[in-house]
C-alpha cells in the first residue's frame, strides 16, 4: 500500500468581530485582496450571498473532504455514498449547475458536467467560499445554482514552517498529510501532500435478505469492494516583486481511485463484484498581479488535464485537456466607484473513445465587465456583464444587478438589506452533445433566472457578537437537460422547466458561557424545487424534485477550556424522492457528531495537536442515495506535529 508524506502549514481565514464605543459601519461586502485568497469574496457583487467557511470549522475538516465540510456547516443537501461519489445541489438545482473553482479554473468534468466532491480534500486548501445562487456572470457556465471556491492564502513565510499530520479511524481509514513553508519574505515555495486510503468495509442492516420459512427480512451485512484510496500534492511557488505586485504558480496533482460501491441488494447477492474506477488530474494556474494604483491588473494562464478510466480498460480513452488564459484591469476612477473589464480564452481538446472523429477541439472566450459604487455610505450598487462566446455554439448574454442598503448603523447593531437579479447559464457537457450514439450538438444551453432578497442584522457588544441572516430566492430554469430512453439507445435532449424558491436563515454567535469562549450557529434552509413543464410523460409535474430536501439544516456549537476543544455538531435531511414516481422515498434522518481537540505547546517553535471525532454519533440507520448503504457510528483520530 502507498503511503507519502510531503510537507506544509495549514493557514486558515480568521475571522474577528472589532467593537469600538462609538457607532460603526459594516460594509456589505468584504474585499479580501485576490492575490491572497482564491476564495475571495468579492467587491463586484452587491446583494449577492457569499459565506465562508470559519476557521475553526475548516480545521476539524482537515482530515475530510469537502462533501463531509460543507453537509455540517451549511444547509446544502448532497447525494452521496459512503465515501466513494458525492454530488452537489444547491437550492434544488442539479450538480452540473455549481462551478467548483480553483484560480481561474472550473474543476468540474467536461465530459461529465460536474465533480465528485468527495475527492476534494480540504487538507489542501486554507479557506472555502460559497455563494448561493447564480453566478454566471462572474463565474461562467456552469454557475446557475451557485459557486464554491477553493482558497489557498498567501503568507510570504520568512523562515521555514512545516506540518506533519497522521490519521486514523473506523473501516480501516488512514490519512497521512505533510506541508512545508519555506521562504525569504519575497519568495516563498509551499509543498502540500497527502495520502487518504478506506477499507469501507462496514457493517449494516441489509433488508434484501429473503427467508420466508423462519419470517427474516433482514440481515446484518458487511459493505464490500467500496475501497477508496486518493493522493494528492500541490505547489505553490510565489514571488513578492514589490508590496502589490505578485508572481504566483500554483501546481494541484491529483489521483484518486475507488472500487464502485455496490447496492445493498448487489451487495448481498453477488459478494464477489469488483468494478474500478480511477481519475488523474493535473491543474496548472499561474499568474502575474499588479495592485498598484491607480489601474490594476492580472495575466493569468492555466493548464487542466482530466483523465478517467473504468476497470483499468485504458482502450475506452475518456480524457481532456484544457488551456486558459485570462487577463482583466481594474480601475477605481472614484473613491466610491470601479470597474473591471477583462477577457478568458480556453482551447479544449477532448480524447473521448465514444465521441465523434470529426470533434478535434472547441474554443471558448469570454468577455466580462463588472462596476461597483457606493453612494451616501448607504447604498452599493454593483453591475456585472458577461457574453461567452463558443464554437458552433449560441451563449445567451448573463448581466447581473445587486444592490445593498445599510438600513441603520447603532453602536451596538447594524441592519443590511441586499437584493440580486442574475441571468446565468450552461453550456451542455462534451458527452451531452457529441456522445455516439444520444448526444445532441443542437441542444439549447440551460438557461436560468434567480431573484434573491435578504437581510443581515449583526450585533456586538465587545462580549457578544453574532449575525442573523435570511434569504429568499426565487430560481426558473428553462432548457433542463435530461438523457432519455430512446428505445435502442439514451439520447439527450431539452426536457423540462424548473422552479426552485425558498428561504434561507443563518446565525453565528461568539460569546462567553462562565467564562469560556464559545461560538455557536444554526441554519435551516426550505426549497421548494418543482418541475412546471416536461417533455417527458411524467406524474412528478408541481412536485418536489428528486434528491432536493423541502427542509435541511444544522447547528454548530464549540467551547474552548484551557487548551481543550469540545465540539458539537448534527445536520437534519428531510424526506426525498429518488424518482419520477411515489415510490422508493428516502426517509428524513438526522446526524450528530462530537469531537474534542487538545493541543500541547512543547516550546515556543513546537506545538502537537490531538483531535478525536465521533461520527453518527447516535448510531442512525440512514441512506443518502436511494439502496447504498451508510455507515453507523464511527471515529477518527488525528495528531498533527507543527514546526517552525
Amino acid at each position: 500500500m502507498r503511503r507519502f508524506v510531503i510537507v506544509g502549514l495549514l493557514m486558515v481565514a480568521f475571522v474577528t468581530c472589532v467593537w469600538a464605543q462609538k457607532p460603526f459601519t459594516i460594509l456589505d461586502t468584504v474585499h479580501v485582496e485576490e492575490v491572497v485568497s482564491y476564495g475571495k469574496l468579492n467587491r463586484y457583487q452587491s446583494g449577492a450571498k457569499i459565506e465562508q467557511i470559519s476557521a475553526k470549522q475548516f480545521s476539524l475538516a482537515q482530515d475530510g473532504n469537502l462533501e463531509q465540510l460543507l453537509s455540517r456547516t451549511l444547509p446544502i443537501p448532497f447525494k452521496a455514498n459512503a465515501g466513494g461519489l458525492a454530488t452537489i445541489r444547491i437550492r434544488g438545482s442539479a450538480p452540473d449547475h455549481t462551478s467548483l473553482n480553483f484560480g481561474g479554473i472550473n474543476i468540474n468534468s467536461l465530459t461529465l458536467g460536474h465533480s465528485n466532491v468527495s475527492n476534494v480534500p480540504m487538507y489542501l486548501f486554507d479557506n472555502v467560499g460559497i455563494q448561493f445562487g447564480s453566478a454566471s456572470s462572474v463565474n461562467g457556465s456552469g454557475s446557475i445554482g451557485g459557486a464554491i471556491h477553493l482558497g489557498l492564502q498567501n503568507n510570504w513565510t520568512d523562515g521555514f514552517k512545516a506540518e506533519a499530520r497522521v490519521a486514523n479511524g473506523s473501516f480501516g481509514e488512514q490519512l497521512y498529510g505533510t506541508k512545508l513553508f519555506l521562504g525569504n519574505g519575497k519568495f516563498e515555495a509551499v509543498t502540500r501532500a497527502y495520502y487518504y486510503y478506506k477499507k469501507n468495509n462496514f457493517k449494516f442492516w441489509n433488508p434484501n435478505y429473503r427467508d420466508f420459512e423462519n419470517g427474516i427480512f433482514e440481515i446484518e451485512d458487511k459493505q464490500r469492494n467500496a475501497s477508496i484510496e486518493n493522493m494528492g500534492l500541490l505547489q505553490e511557488l510565489n514571488y513578492k516583486f514589490a508590496e502589490n505586485e505578485f508572481f504566483t504558480l500554483n501546481v494541484w496533482l491529483e489521483k484518486d481511485w475507488h472500487l464502485v460501491q455496490q447496492n445493498m441488494q448487489t451487495n448481498l447477492g453477488n459478494p464477489d463484484l469488483r468494478e474500478e474506477y480511477y481519475n488523474d488530474h493535473i491543474r496548472i494556474w499561474t499568474g502575474y498581479k499588479n495592485r498598484k494604483n491607480p489601474f490594476k491588473f492580472e495575466i493569468n494562464g492555466g493548464y487542466v488535464y482530466d483523465n478517467a478510466v473504468s476497470n483499468r480498460n485504458s482502450t475506452d480513452t475518456i480524457s481532456t485537456q484544457r488551456i486558459i488564459g485570462e487577463a482583466f484591469i481594474e480601475h477605481a476612477f472614484l473613491t466610491n466607484a470601479s470597474y473591471k473589464v477583462g477577457a478568458k480564452a480556453t482551447r479544449i481538446n477532448p480524447t473521448v473513445y465514444a465521441y465523434s472523429a470529426t470533434l478535434d477541439h472547441e474554443d471558448r472566450v469570454d468577455f466580462y465587465a463588472s462596476y461597483y459604487h457606493r453612494l451616501w455610505n448607504k447604498l452599493t450598487a454593483t453591475i456585472n456583464l458577461r457574453q461567452e462566446f463558443v464554437t458552433d455554439f449560441t451563449v445567451p448574454f448573463t448581466p447581473a444587478l445587486g444592490l445593498n442598503y445599510l438600513a441603520f448603523s447603532k453602536e451596538k447593531t447594524v441592519l443590511n438589506i441586499s437584493g440580486n437579479i442574475a441571468r446565468s447559464y450552461r453550456v451542455p457537457t462534451f458527452n451531452d452533445r457529441f456522445w455516439v450514439p444520444g448526444g445532441n450538438p443542437d441542444l439549447n444551453p440551460e438557461k436560468g433566472m434567480n431573484y434573491e432578497l435578504g437581510t443581515k442584522w449583526s450585533y456586538c457588544n465587545g462580549i457578544t457578537s453574532g449575525n442573523v441572516k435570511v434569504n429568499g430566492f426565487l430560481m426558473n430554469i428553462d432548457d433542463w437537460i435530461l438523457w432519455k430512453n430512446g428505445g435502442s439507445f439514451w439520447y439527450a435532449e431539452n426536457v423540462q422547466s424548473v422552479q426552485s424558491k425558498g428561504i434561507e436563515f443563518m446565525t453565528d454567535w461568539s460569546y462567553l458561557i462562565f467564562g469560556k469562549r464559545t461560538t455557536s450557529g444554526v441554519n435551516y434552509t426550505y426549497t421548494s424545487a418543482q418541475r412546471k413543464k416536461s417533455v417527458n410523460e411524467t406524474n412528478a409535474l408541481n412536485r418536489q424534485l428528486e434528491y432536493v430536501p423541502k427542509h435541511a439544516g444544522n447547528f454548530f456549537t464549540s467551547t474552548t477550556i484551557n487548551n481543550f476543544d469540545f465540539t458539537i455538531d448534527g445536520n437534519y435531511t428531510h424526506e426525498q424522492y429518488t424518482d419520477e414516481e411515489v415510490k422508493n422515498i428516502l426517509d428524513s434522518y438526522f446526524l450528530m457528531n462530537f469531537a474534542v481537540g487538545y493541543r500541547v505547546k512543547i516550546n515556543k517553535n513546537n506545538s502537537i495537536r490531538i483531535n478525536g471525532m465521533i461520527n453518527n454519533l447516535l448510531n442512525v440507520e440512514y441512506q443518502s442515495s436511494w439502496g447504498y448503504a451508510m455507515p453507523g457510528i464511527n471515529y477518527r483520530l488525528s495528531v498533527s506535529y507543527n514546526l517552525k
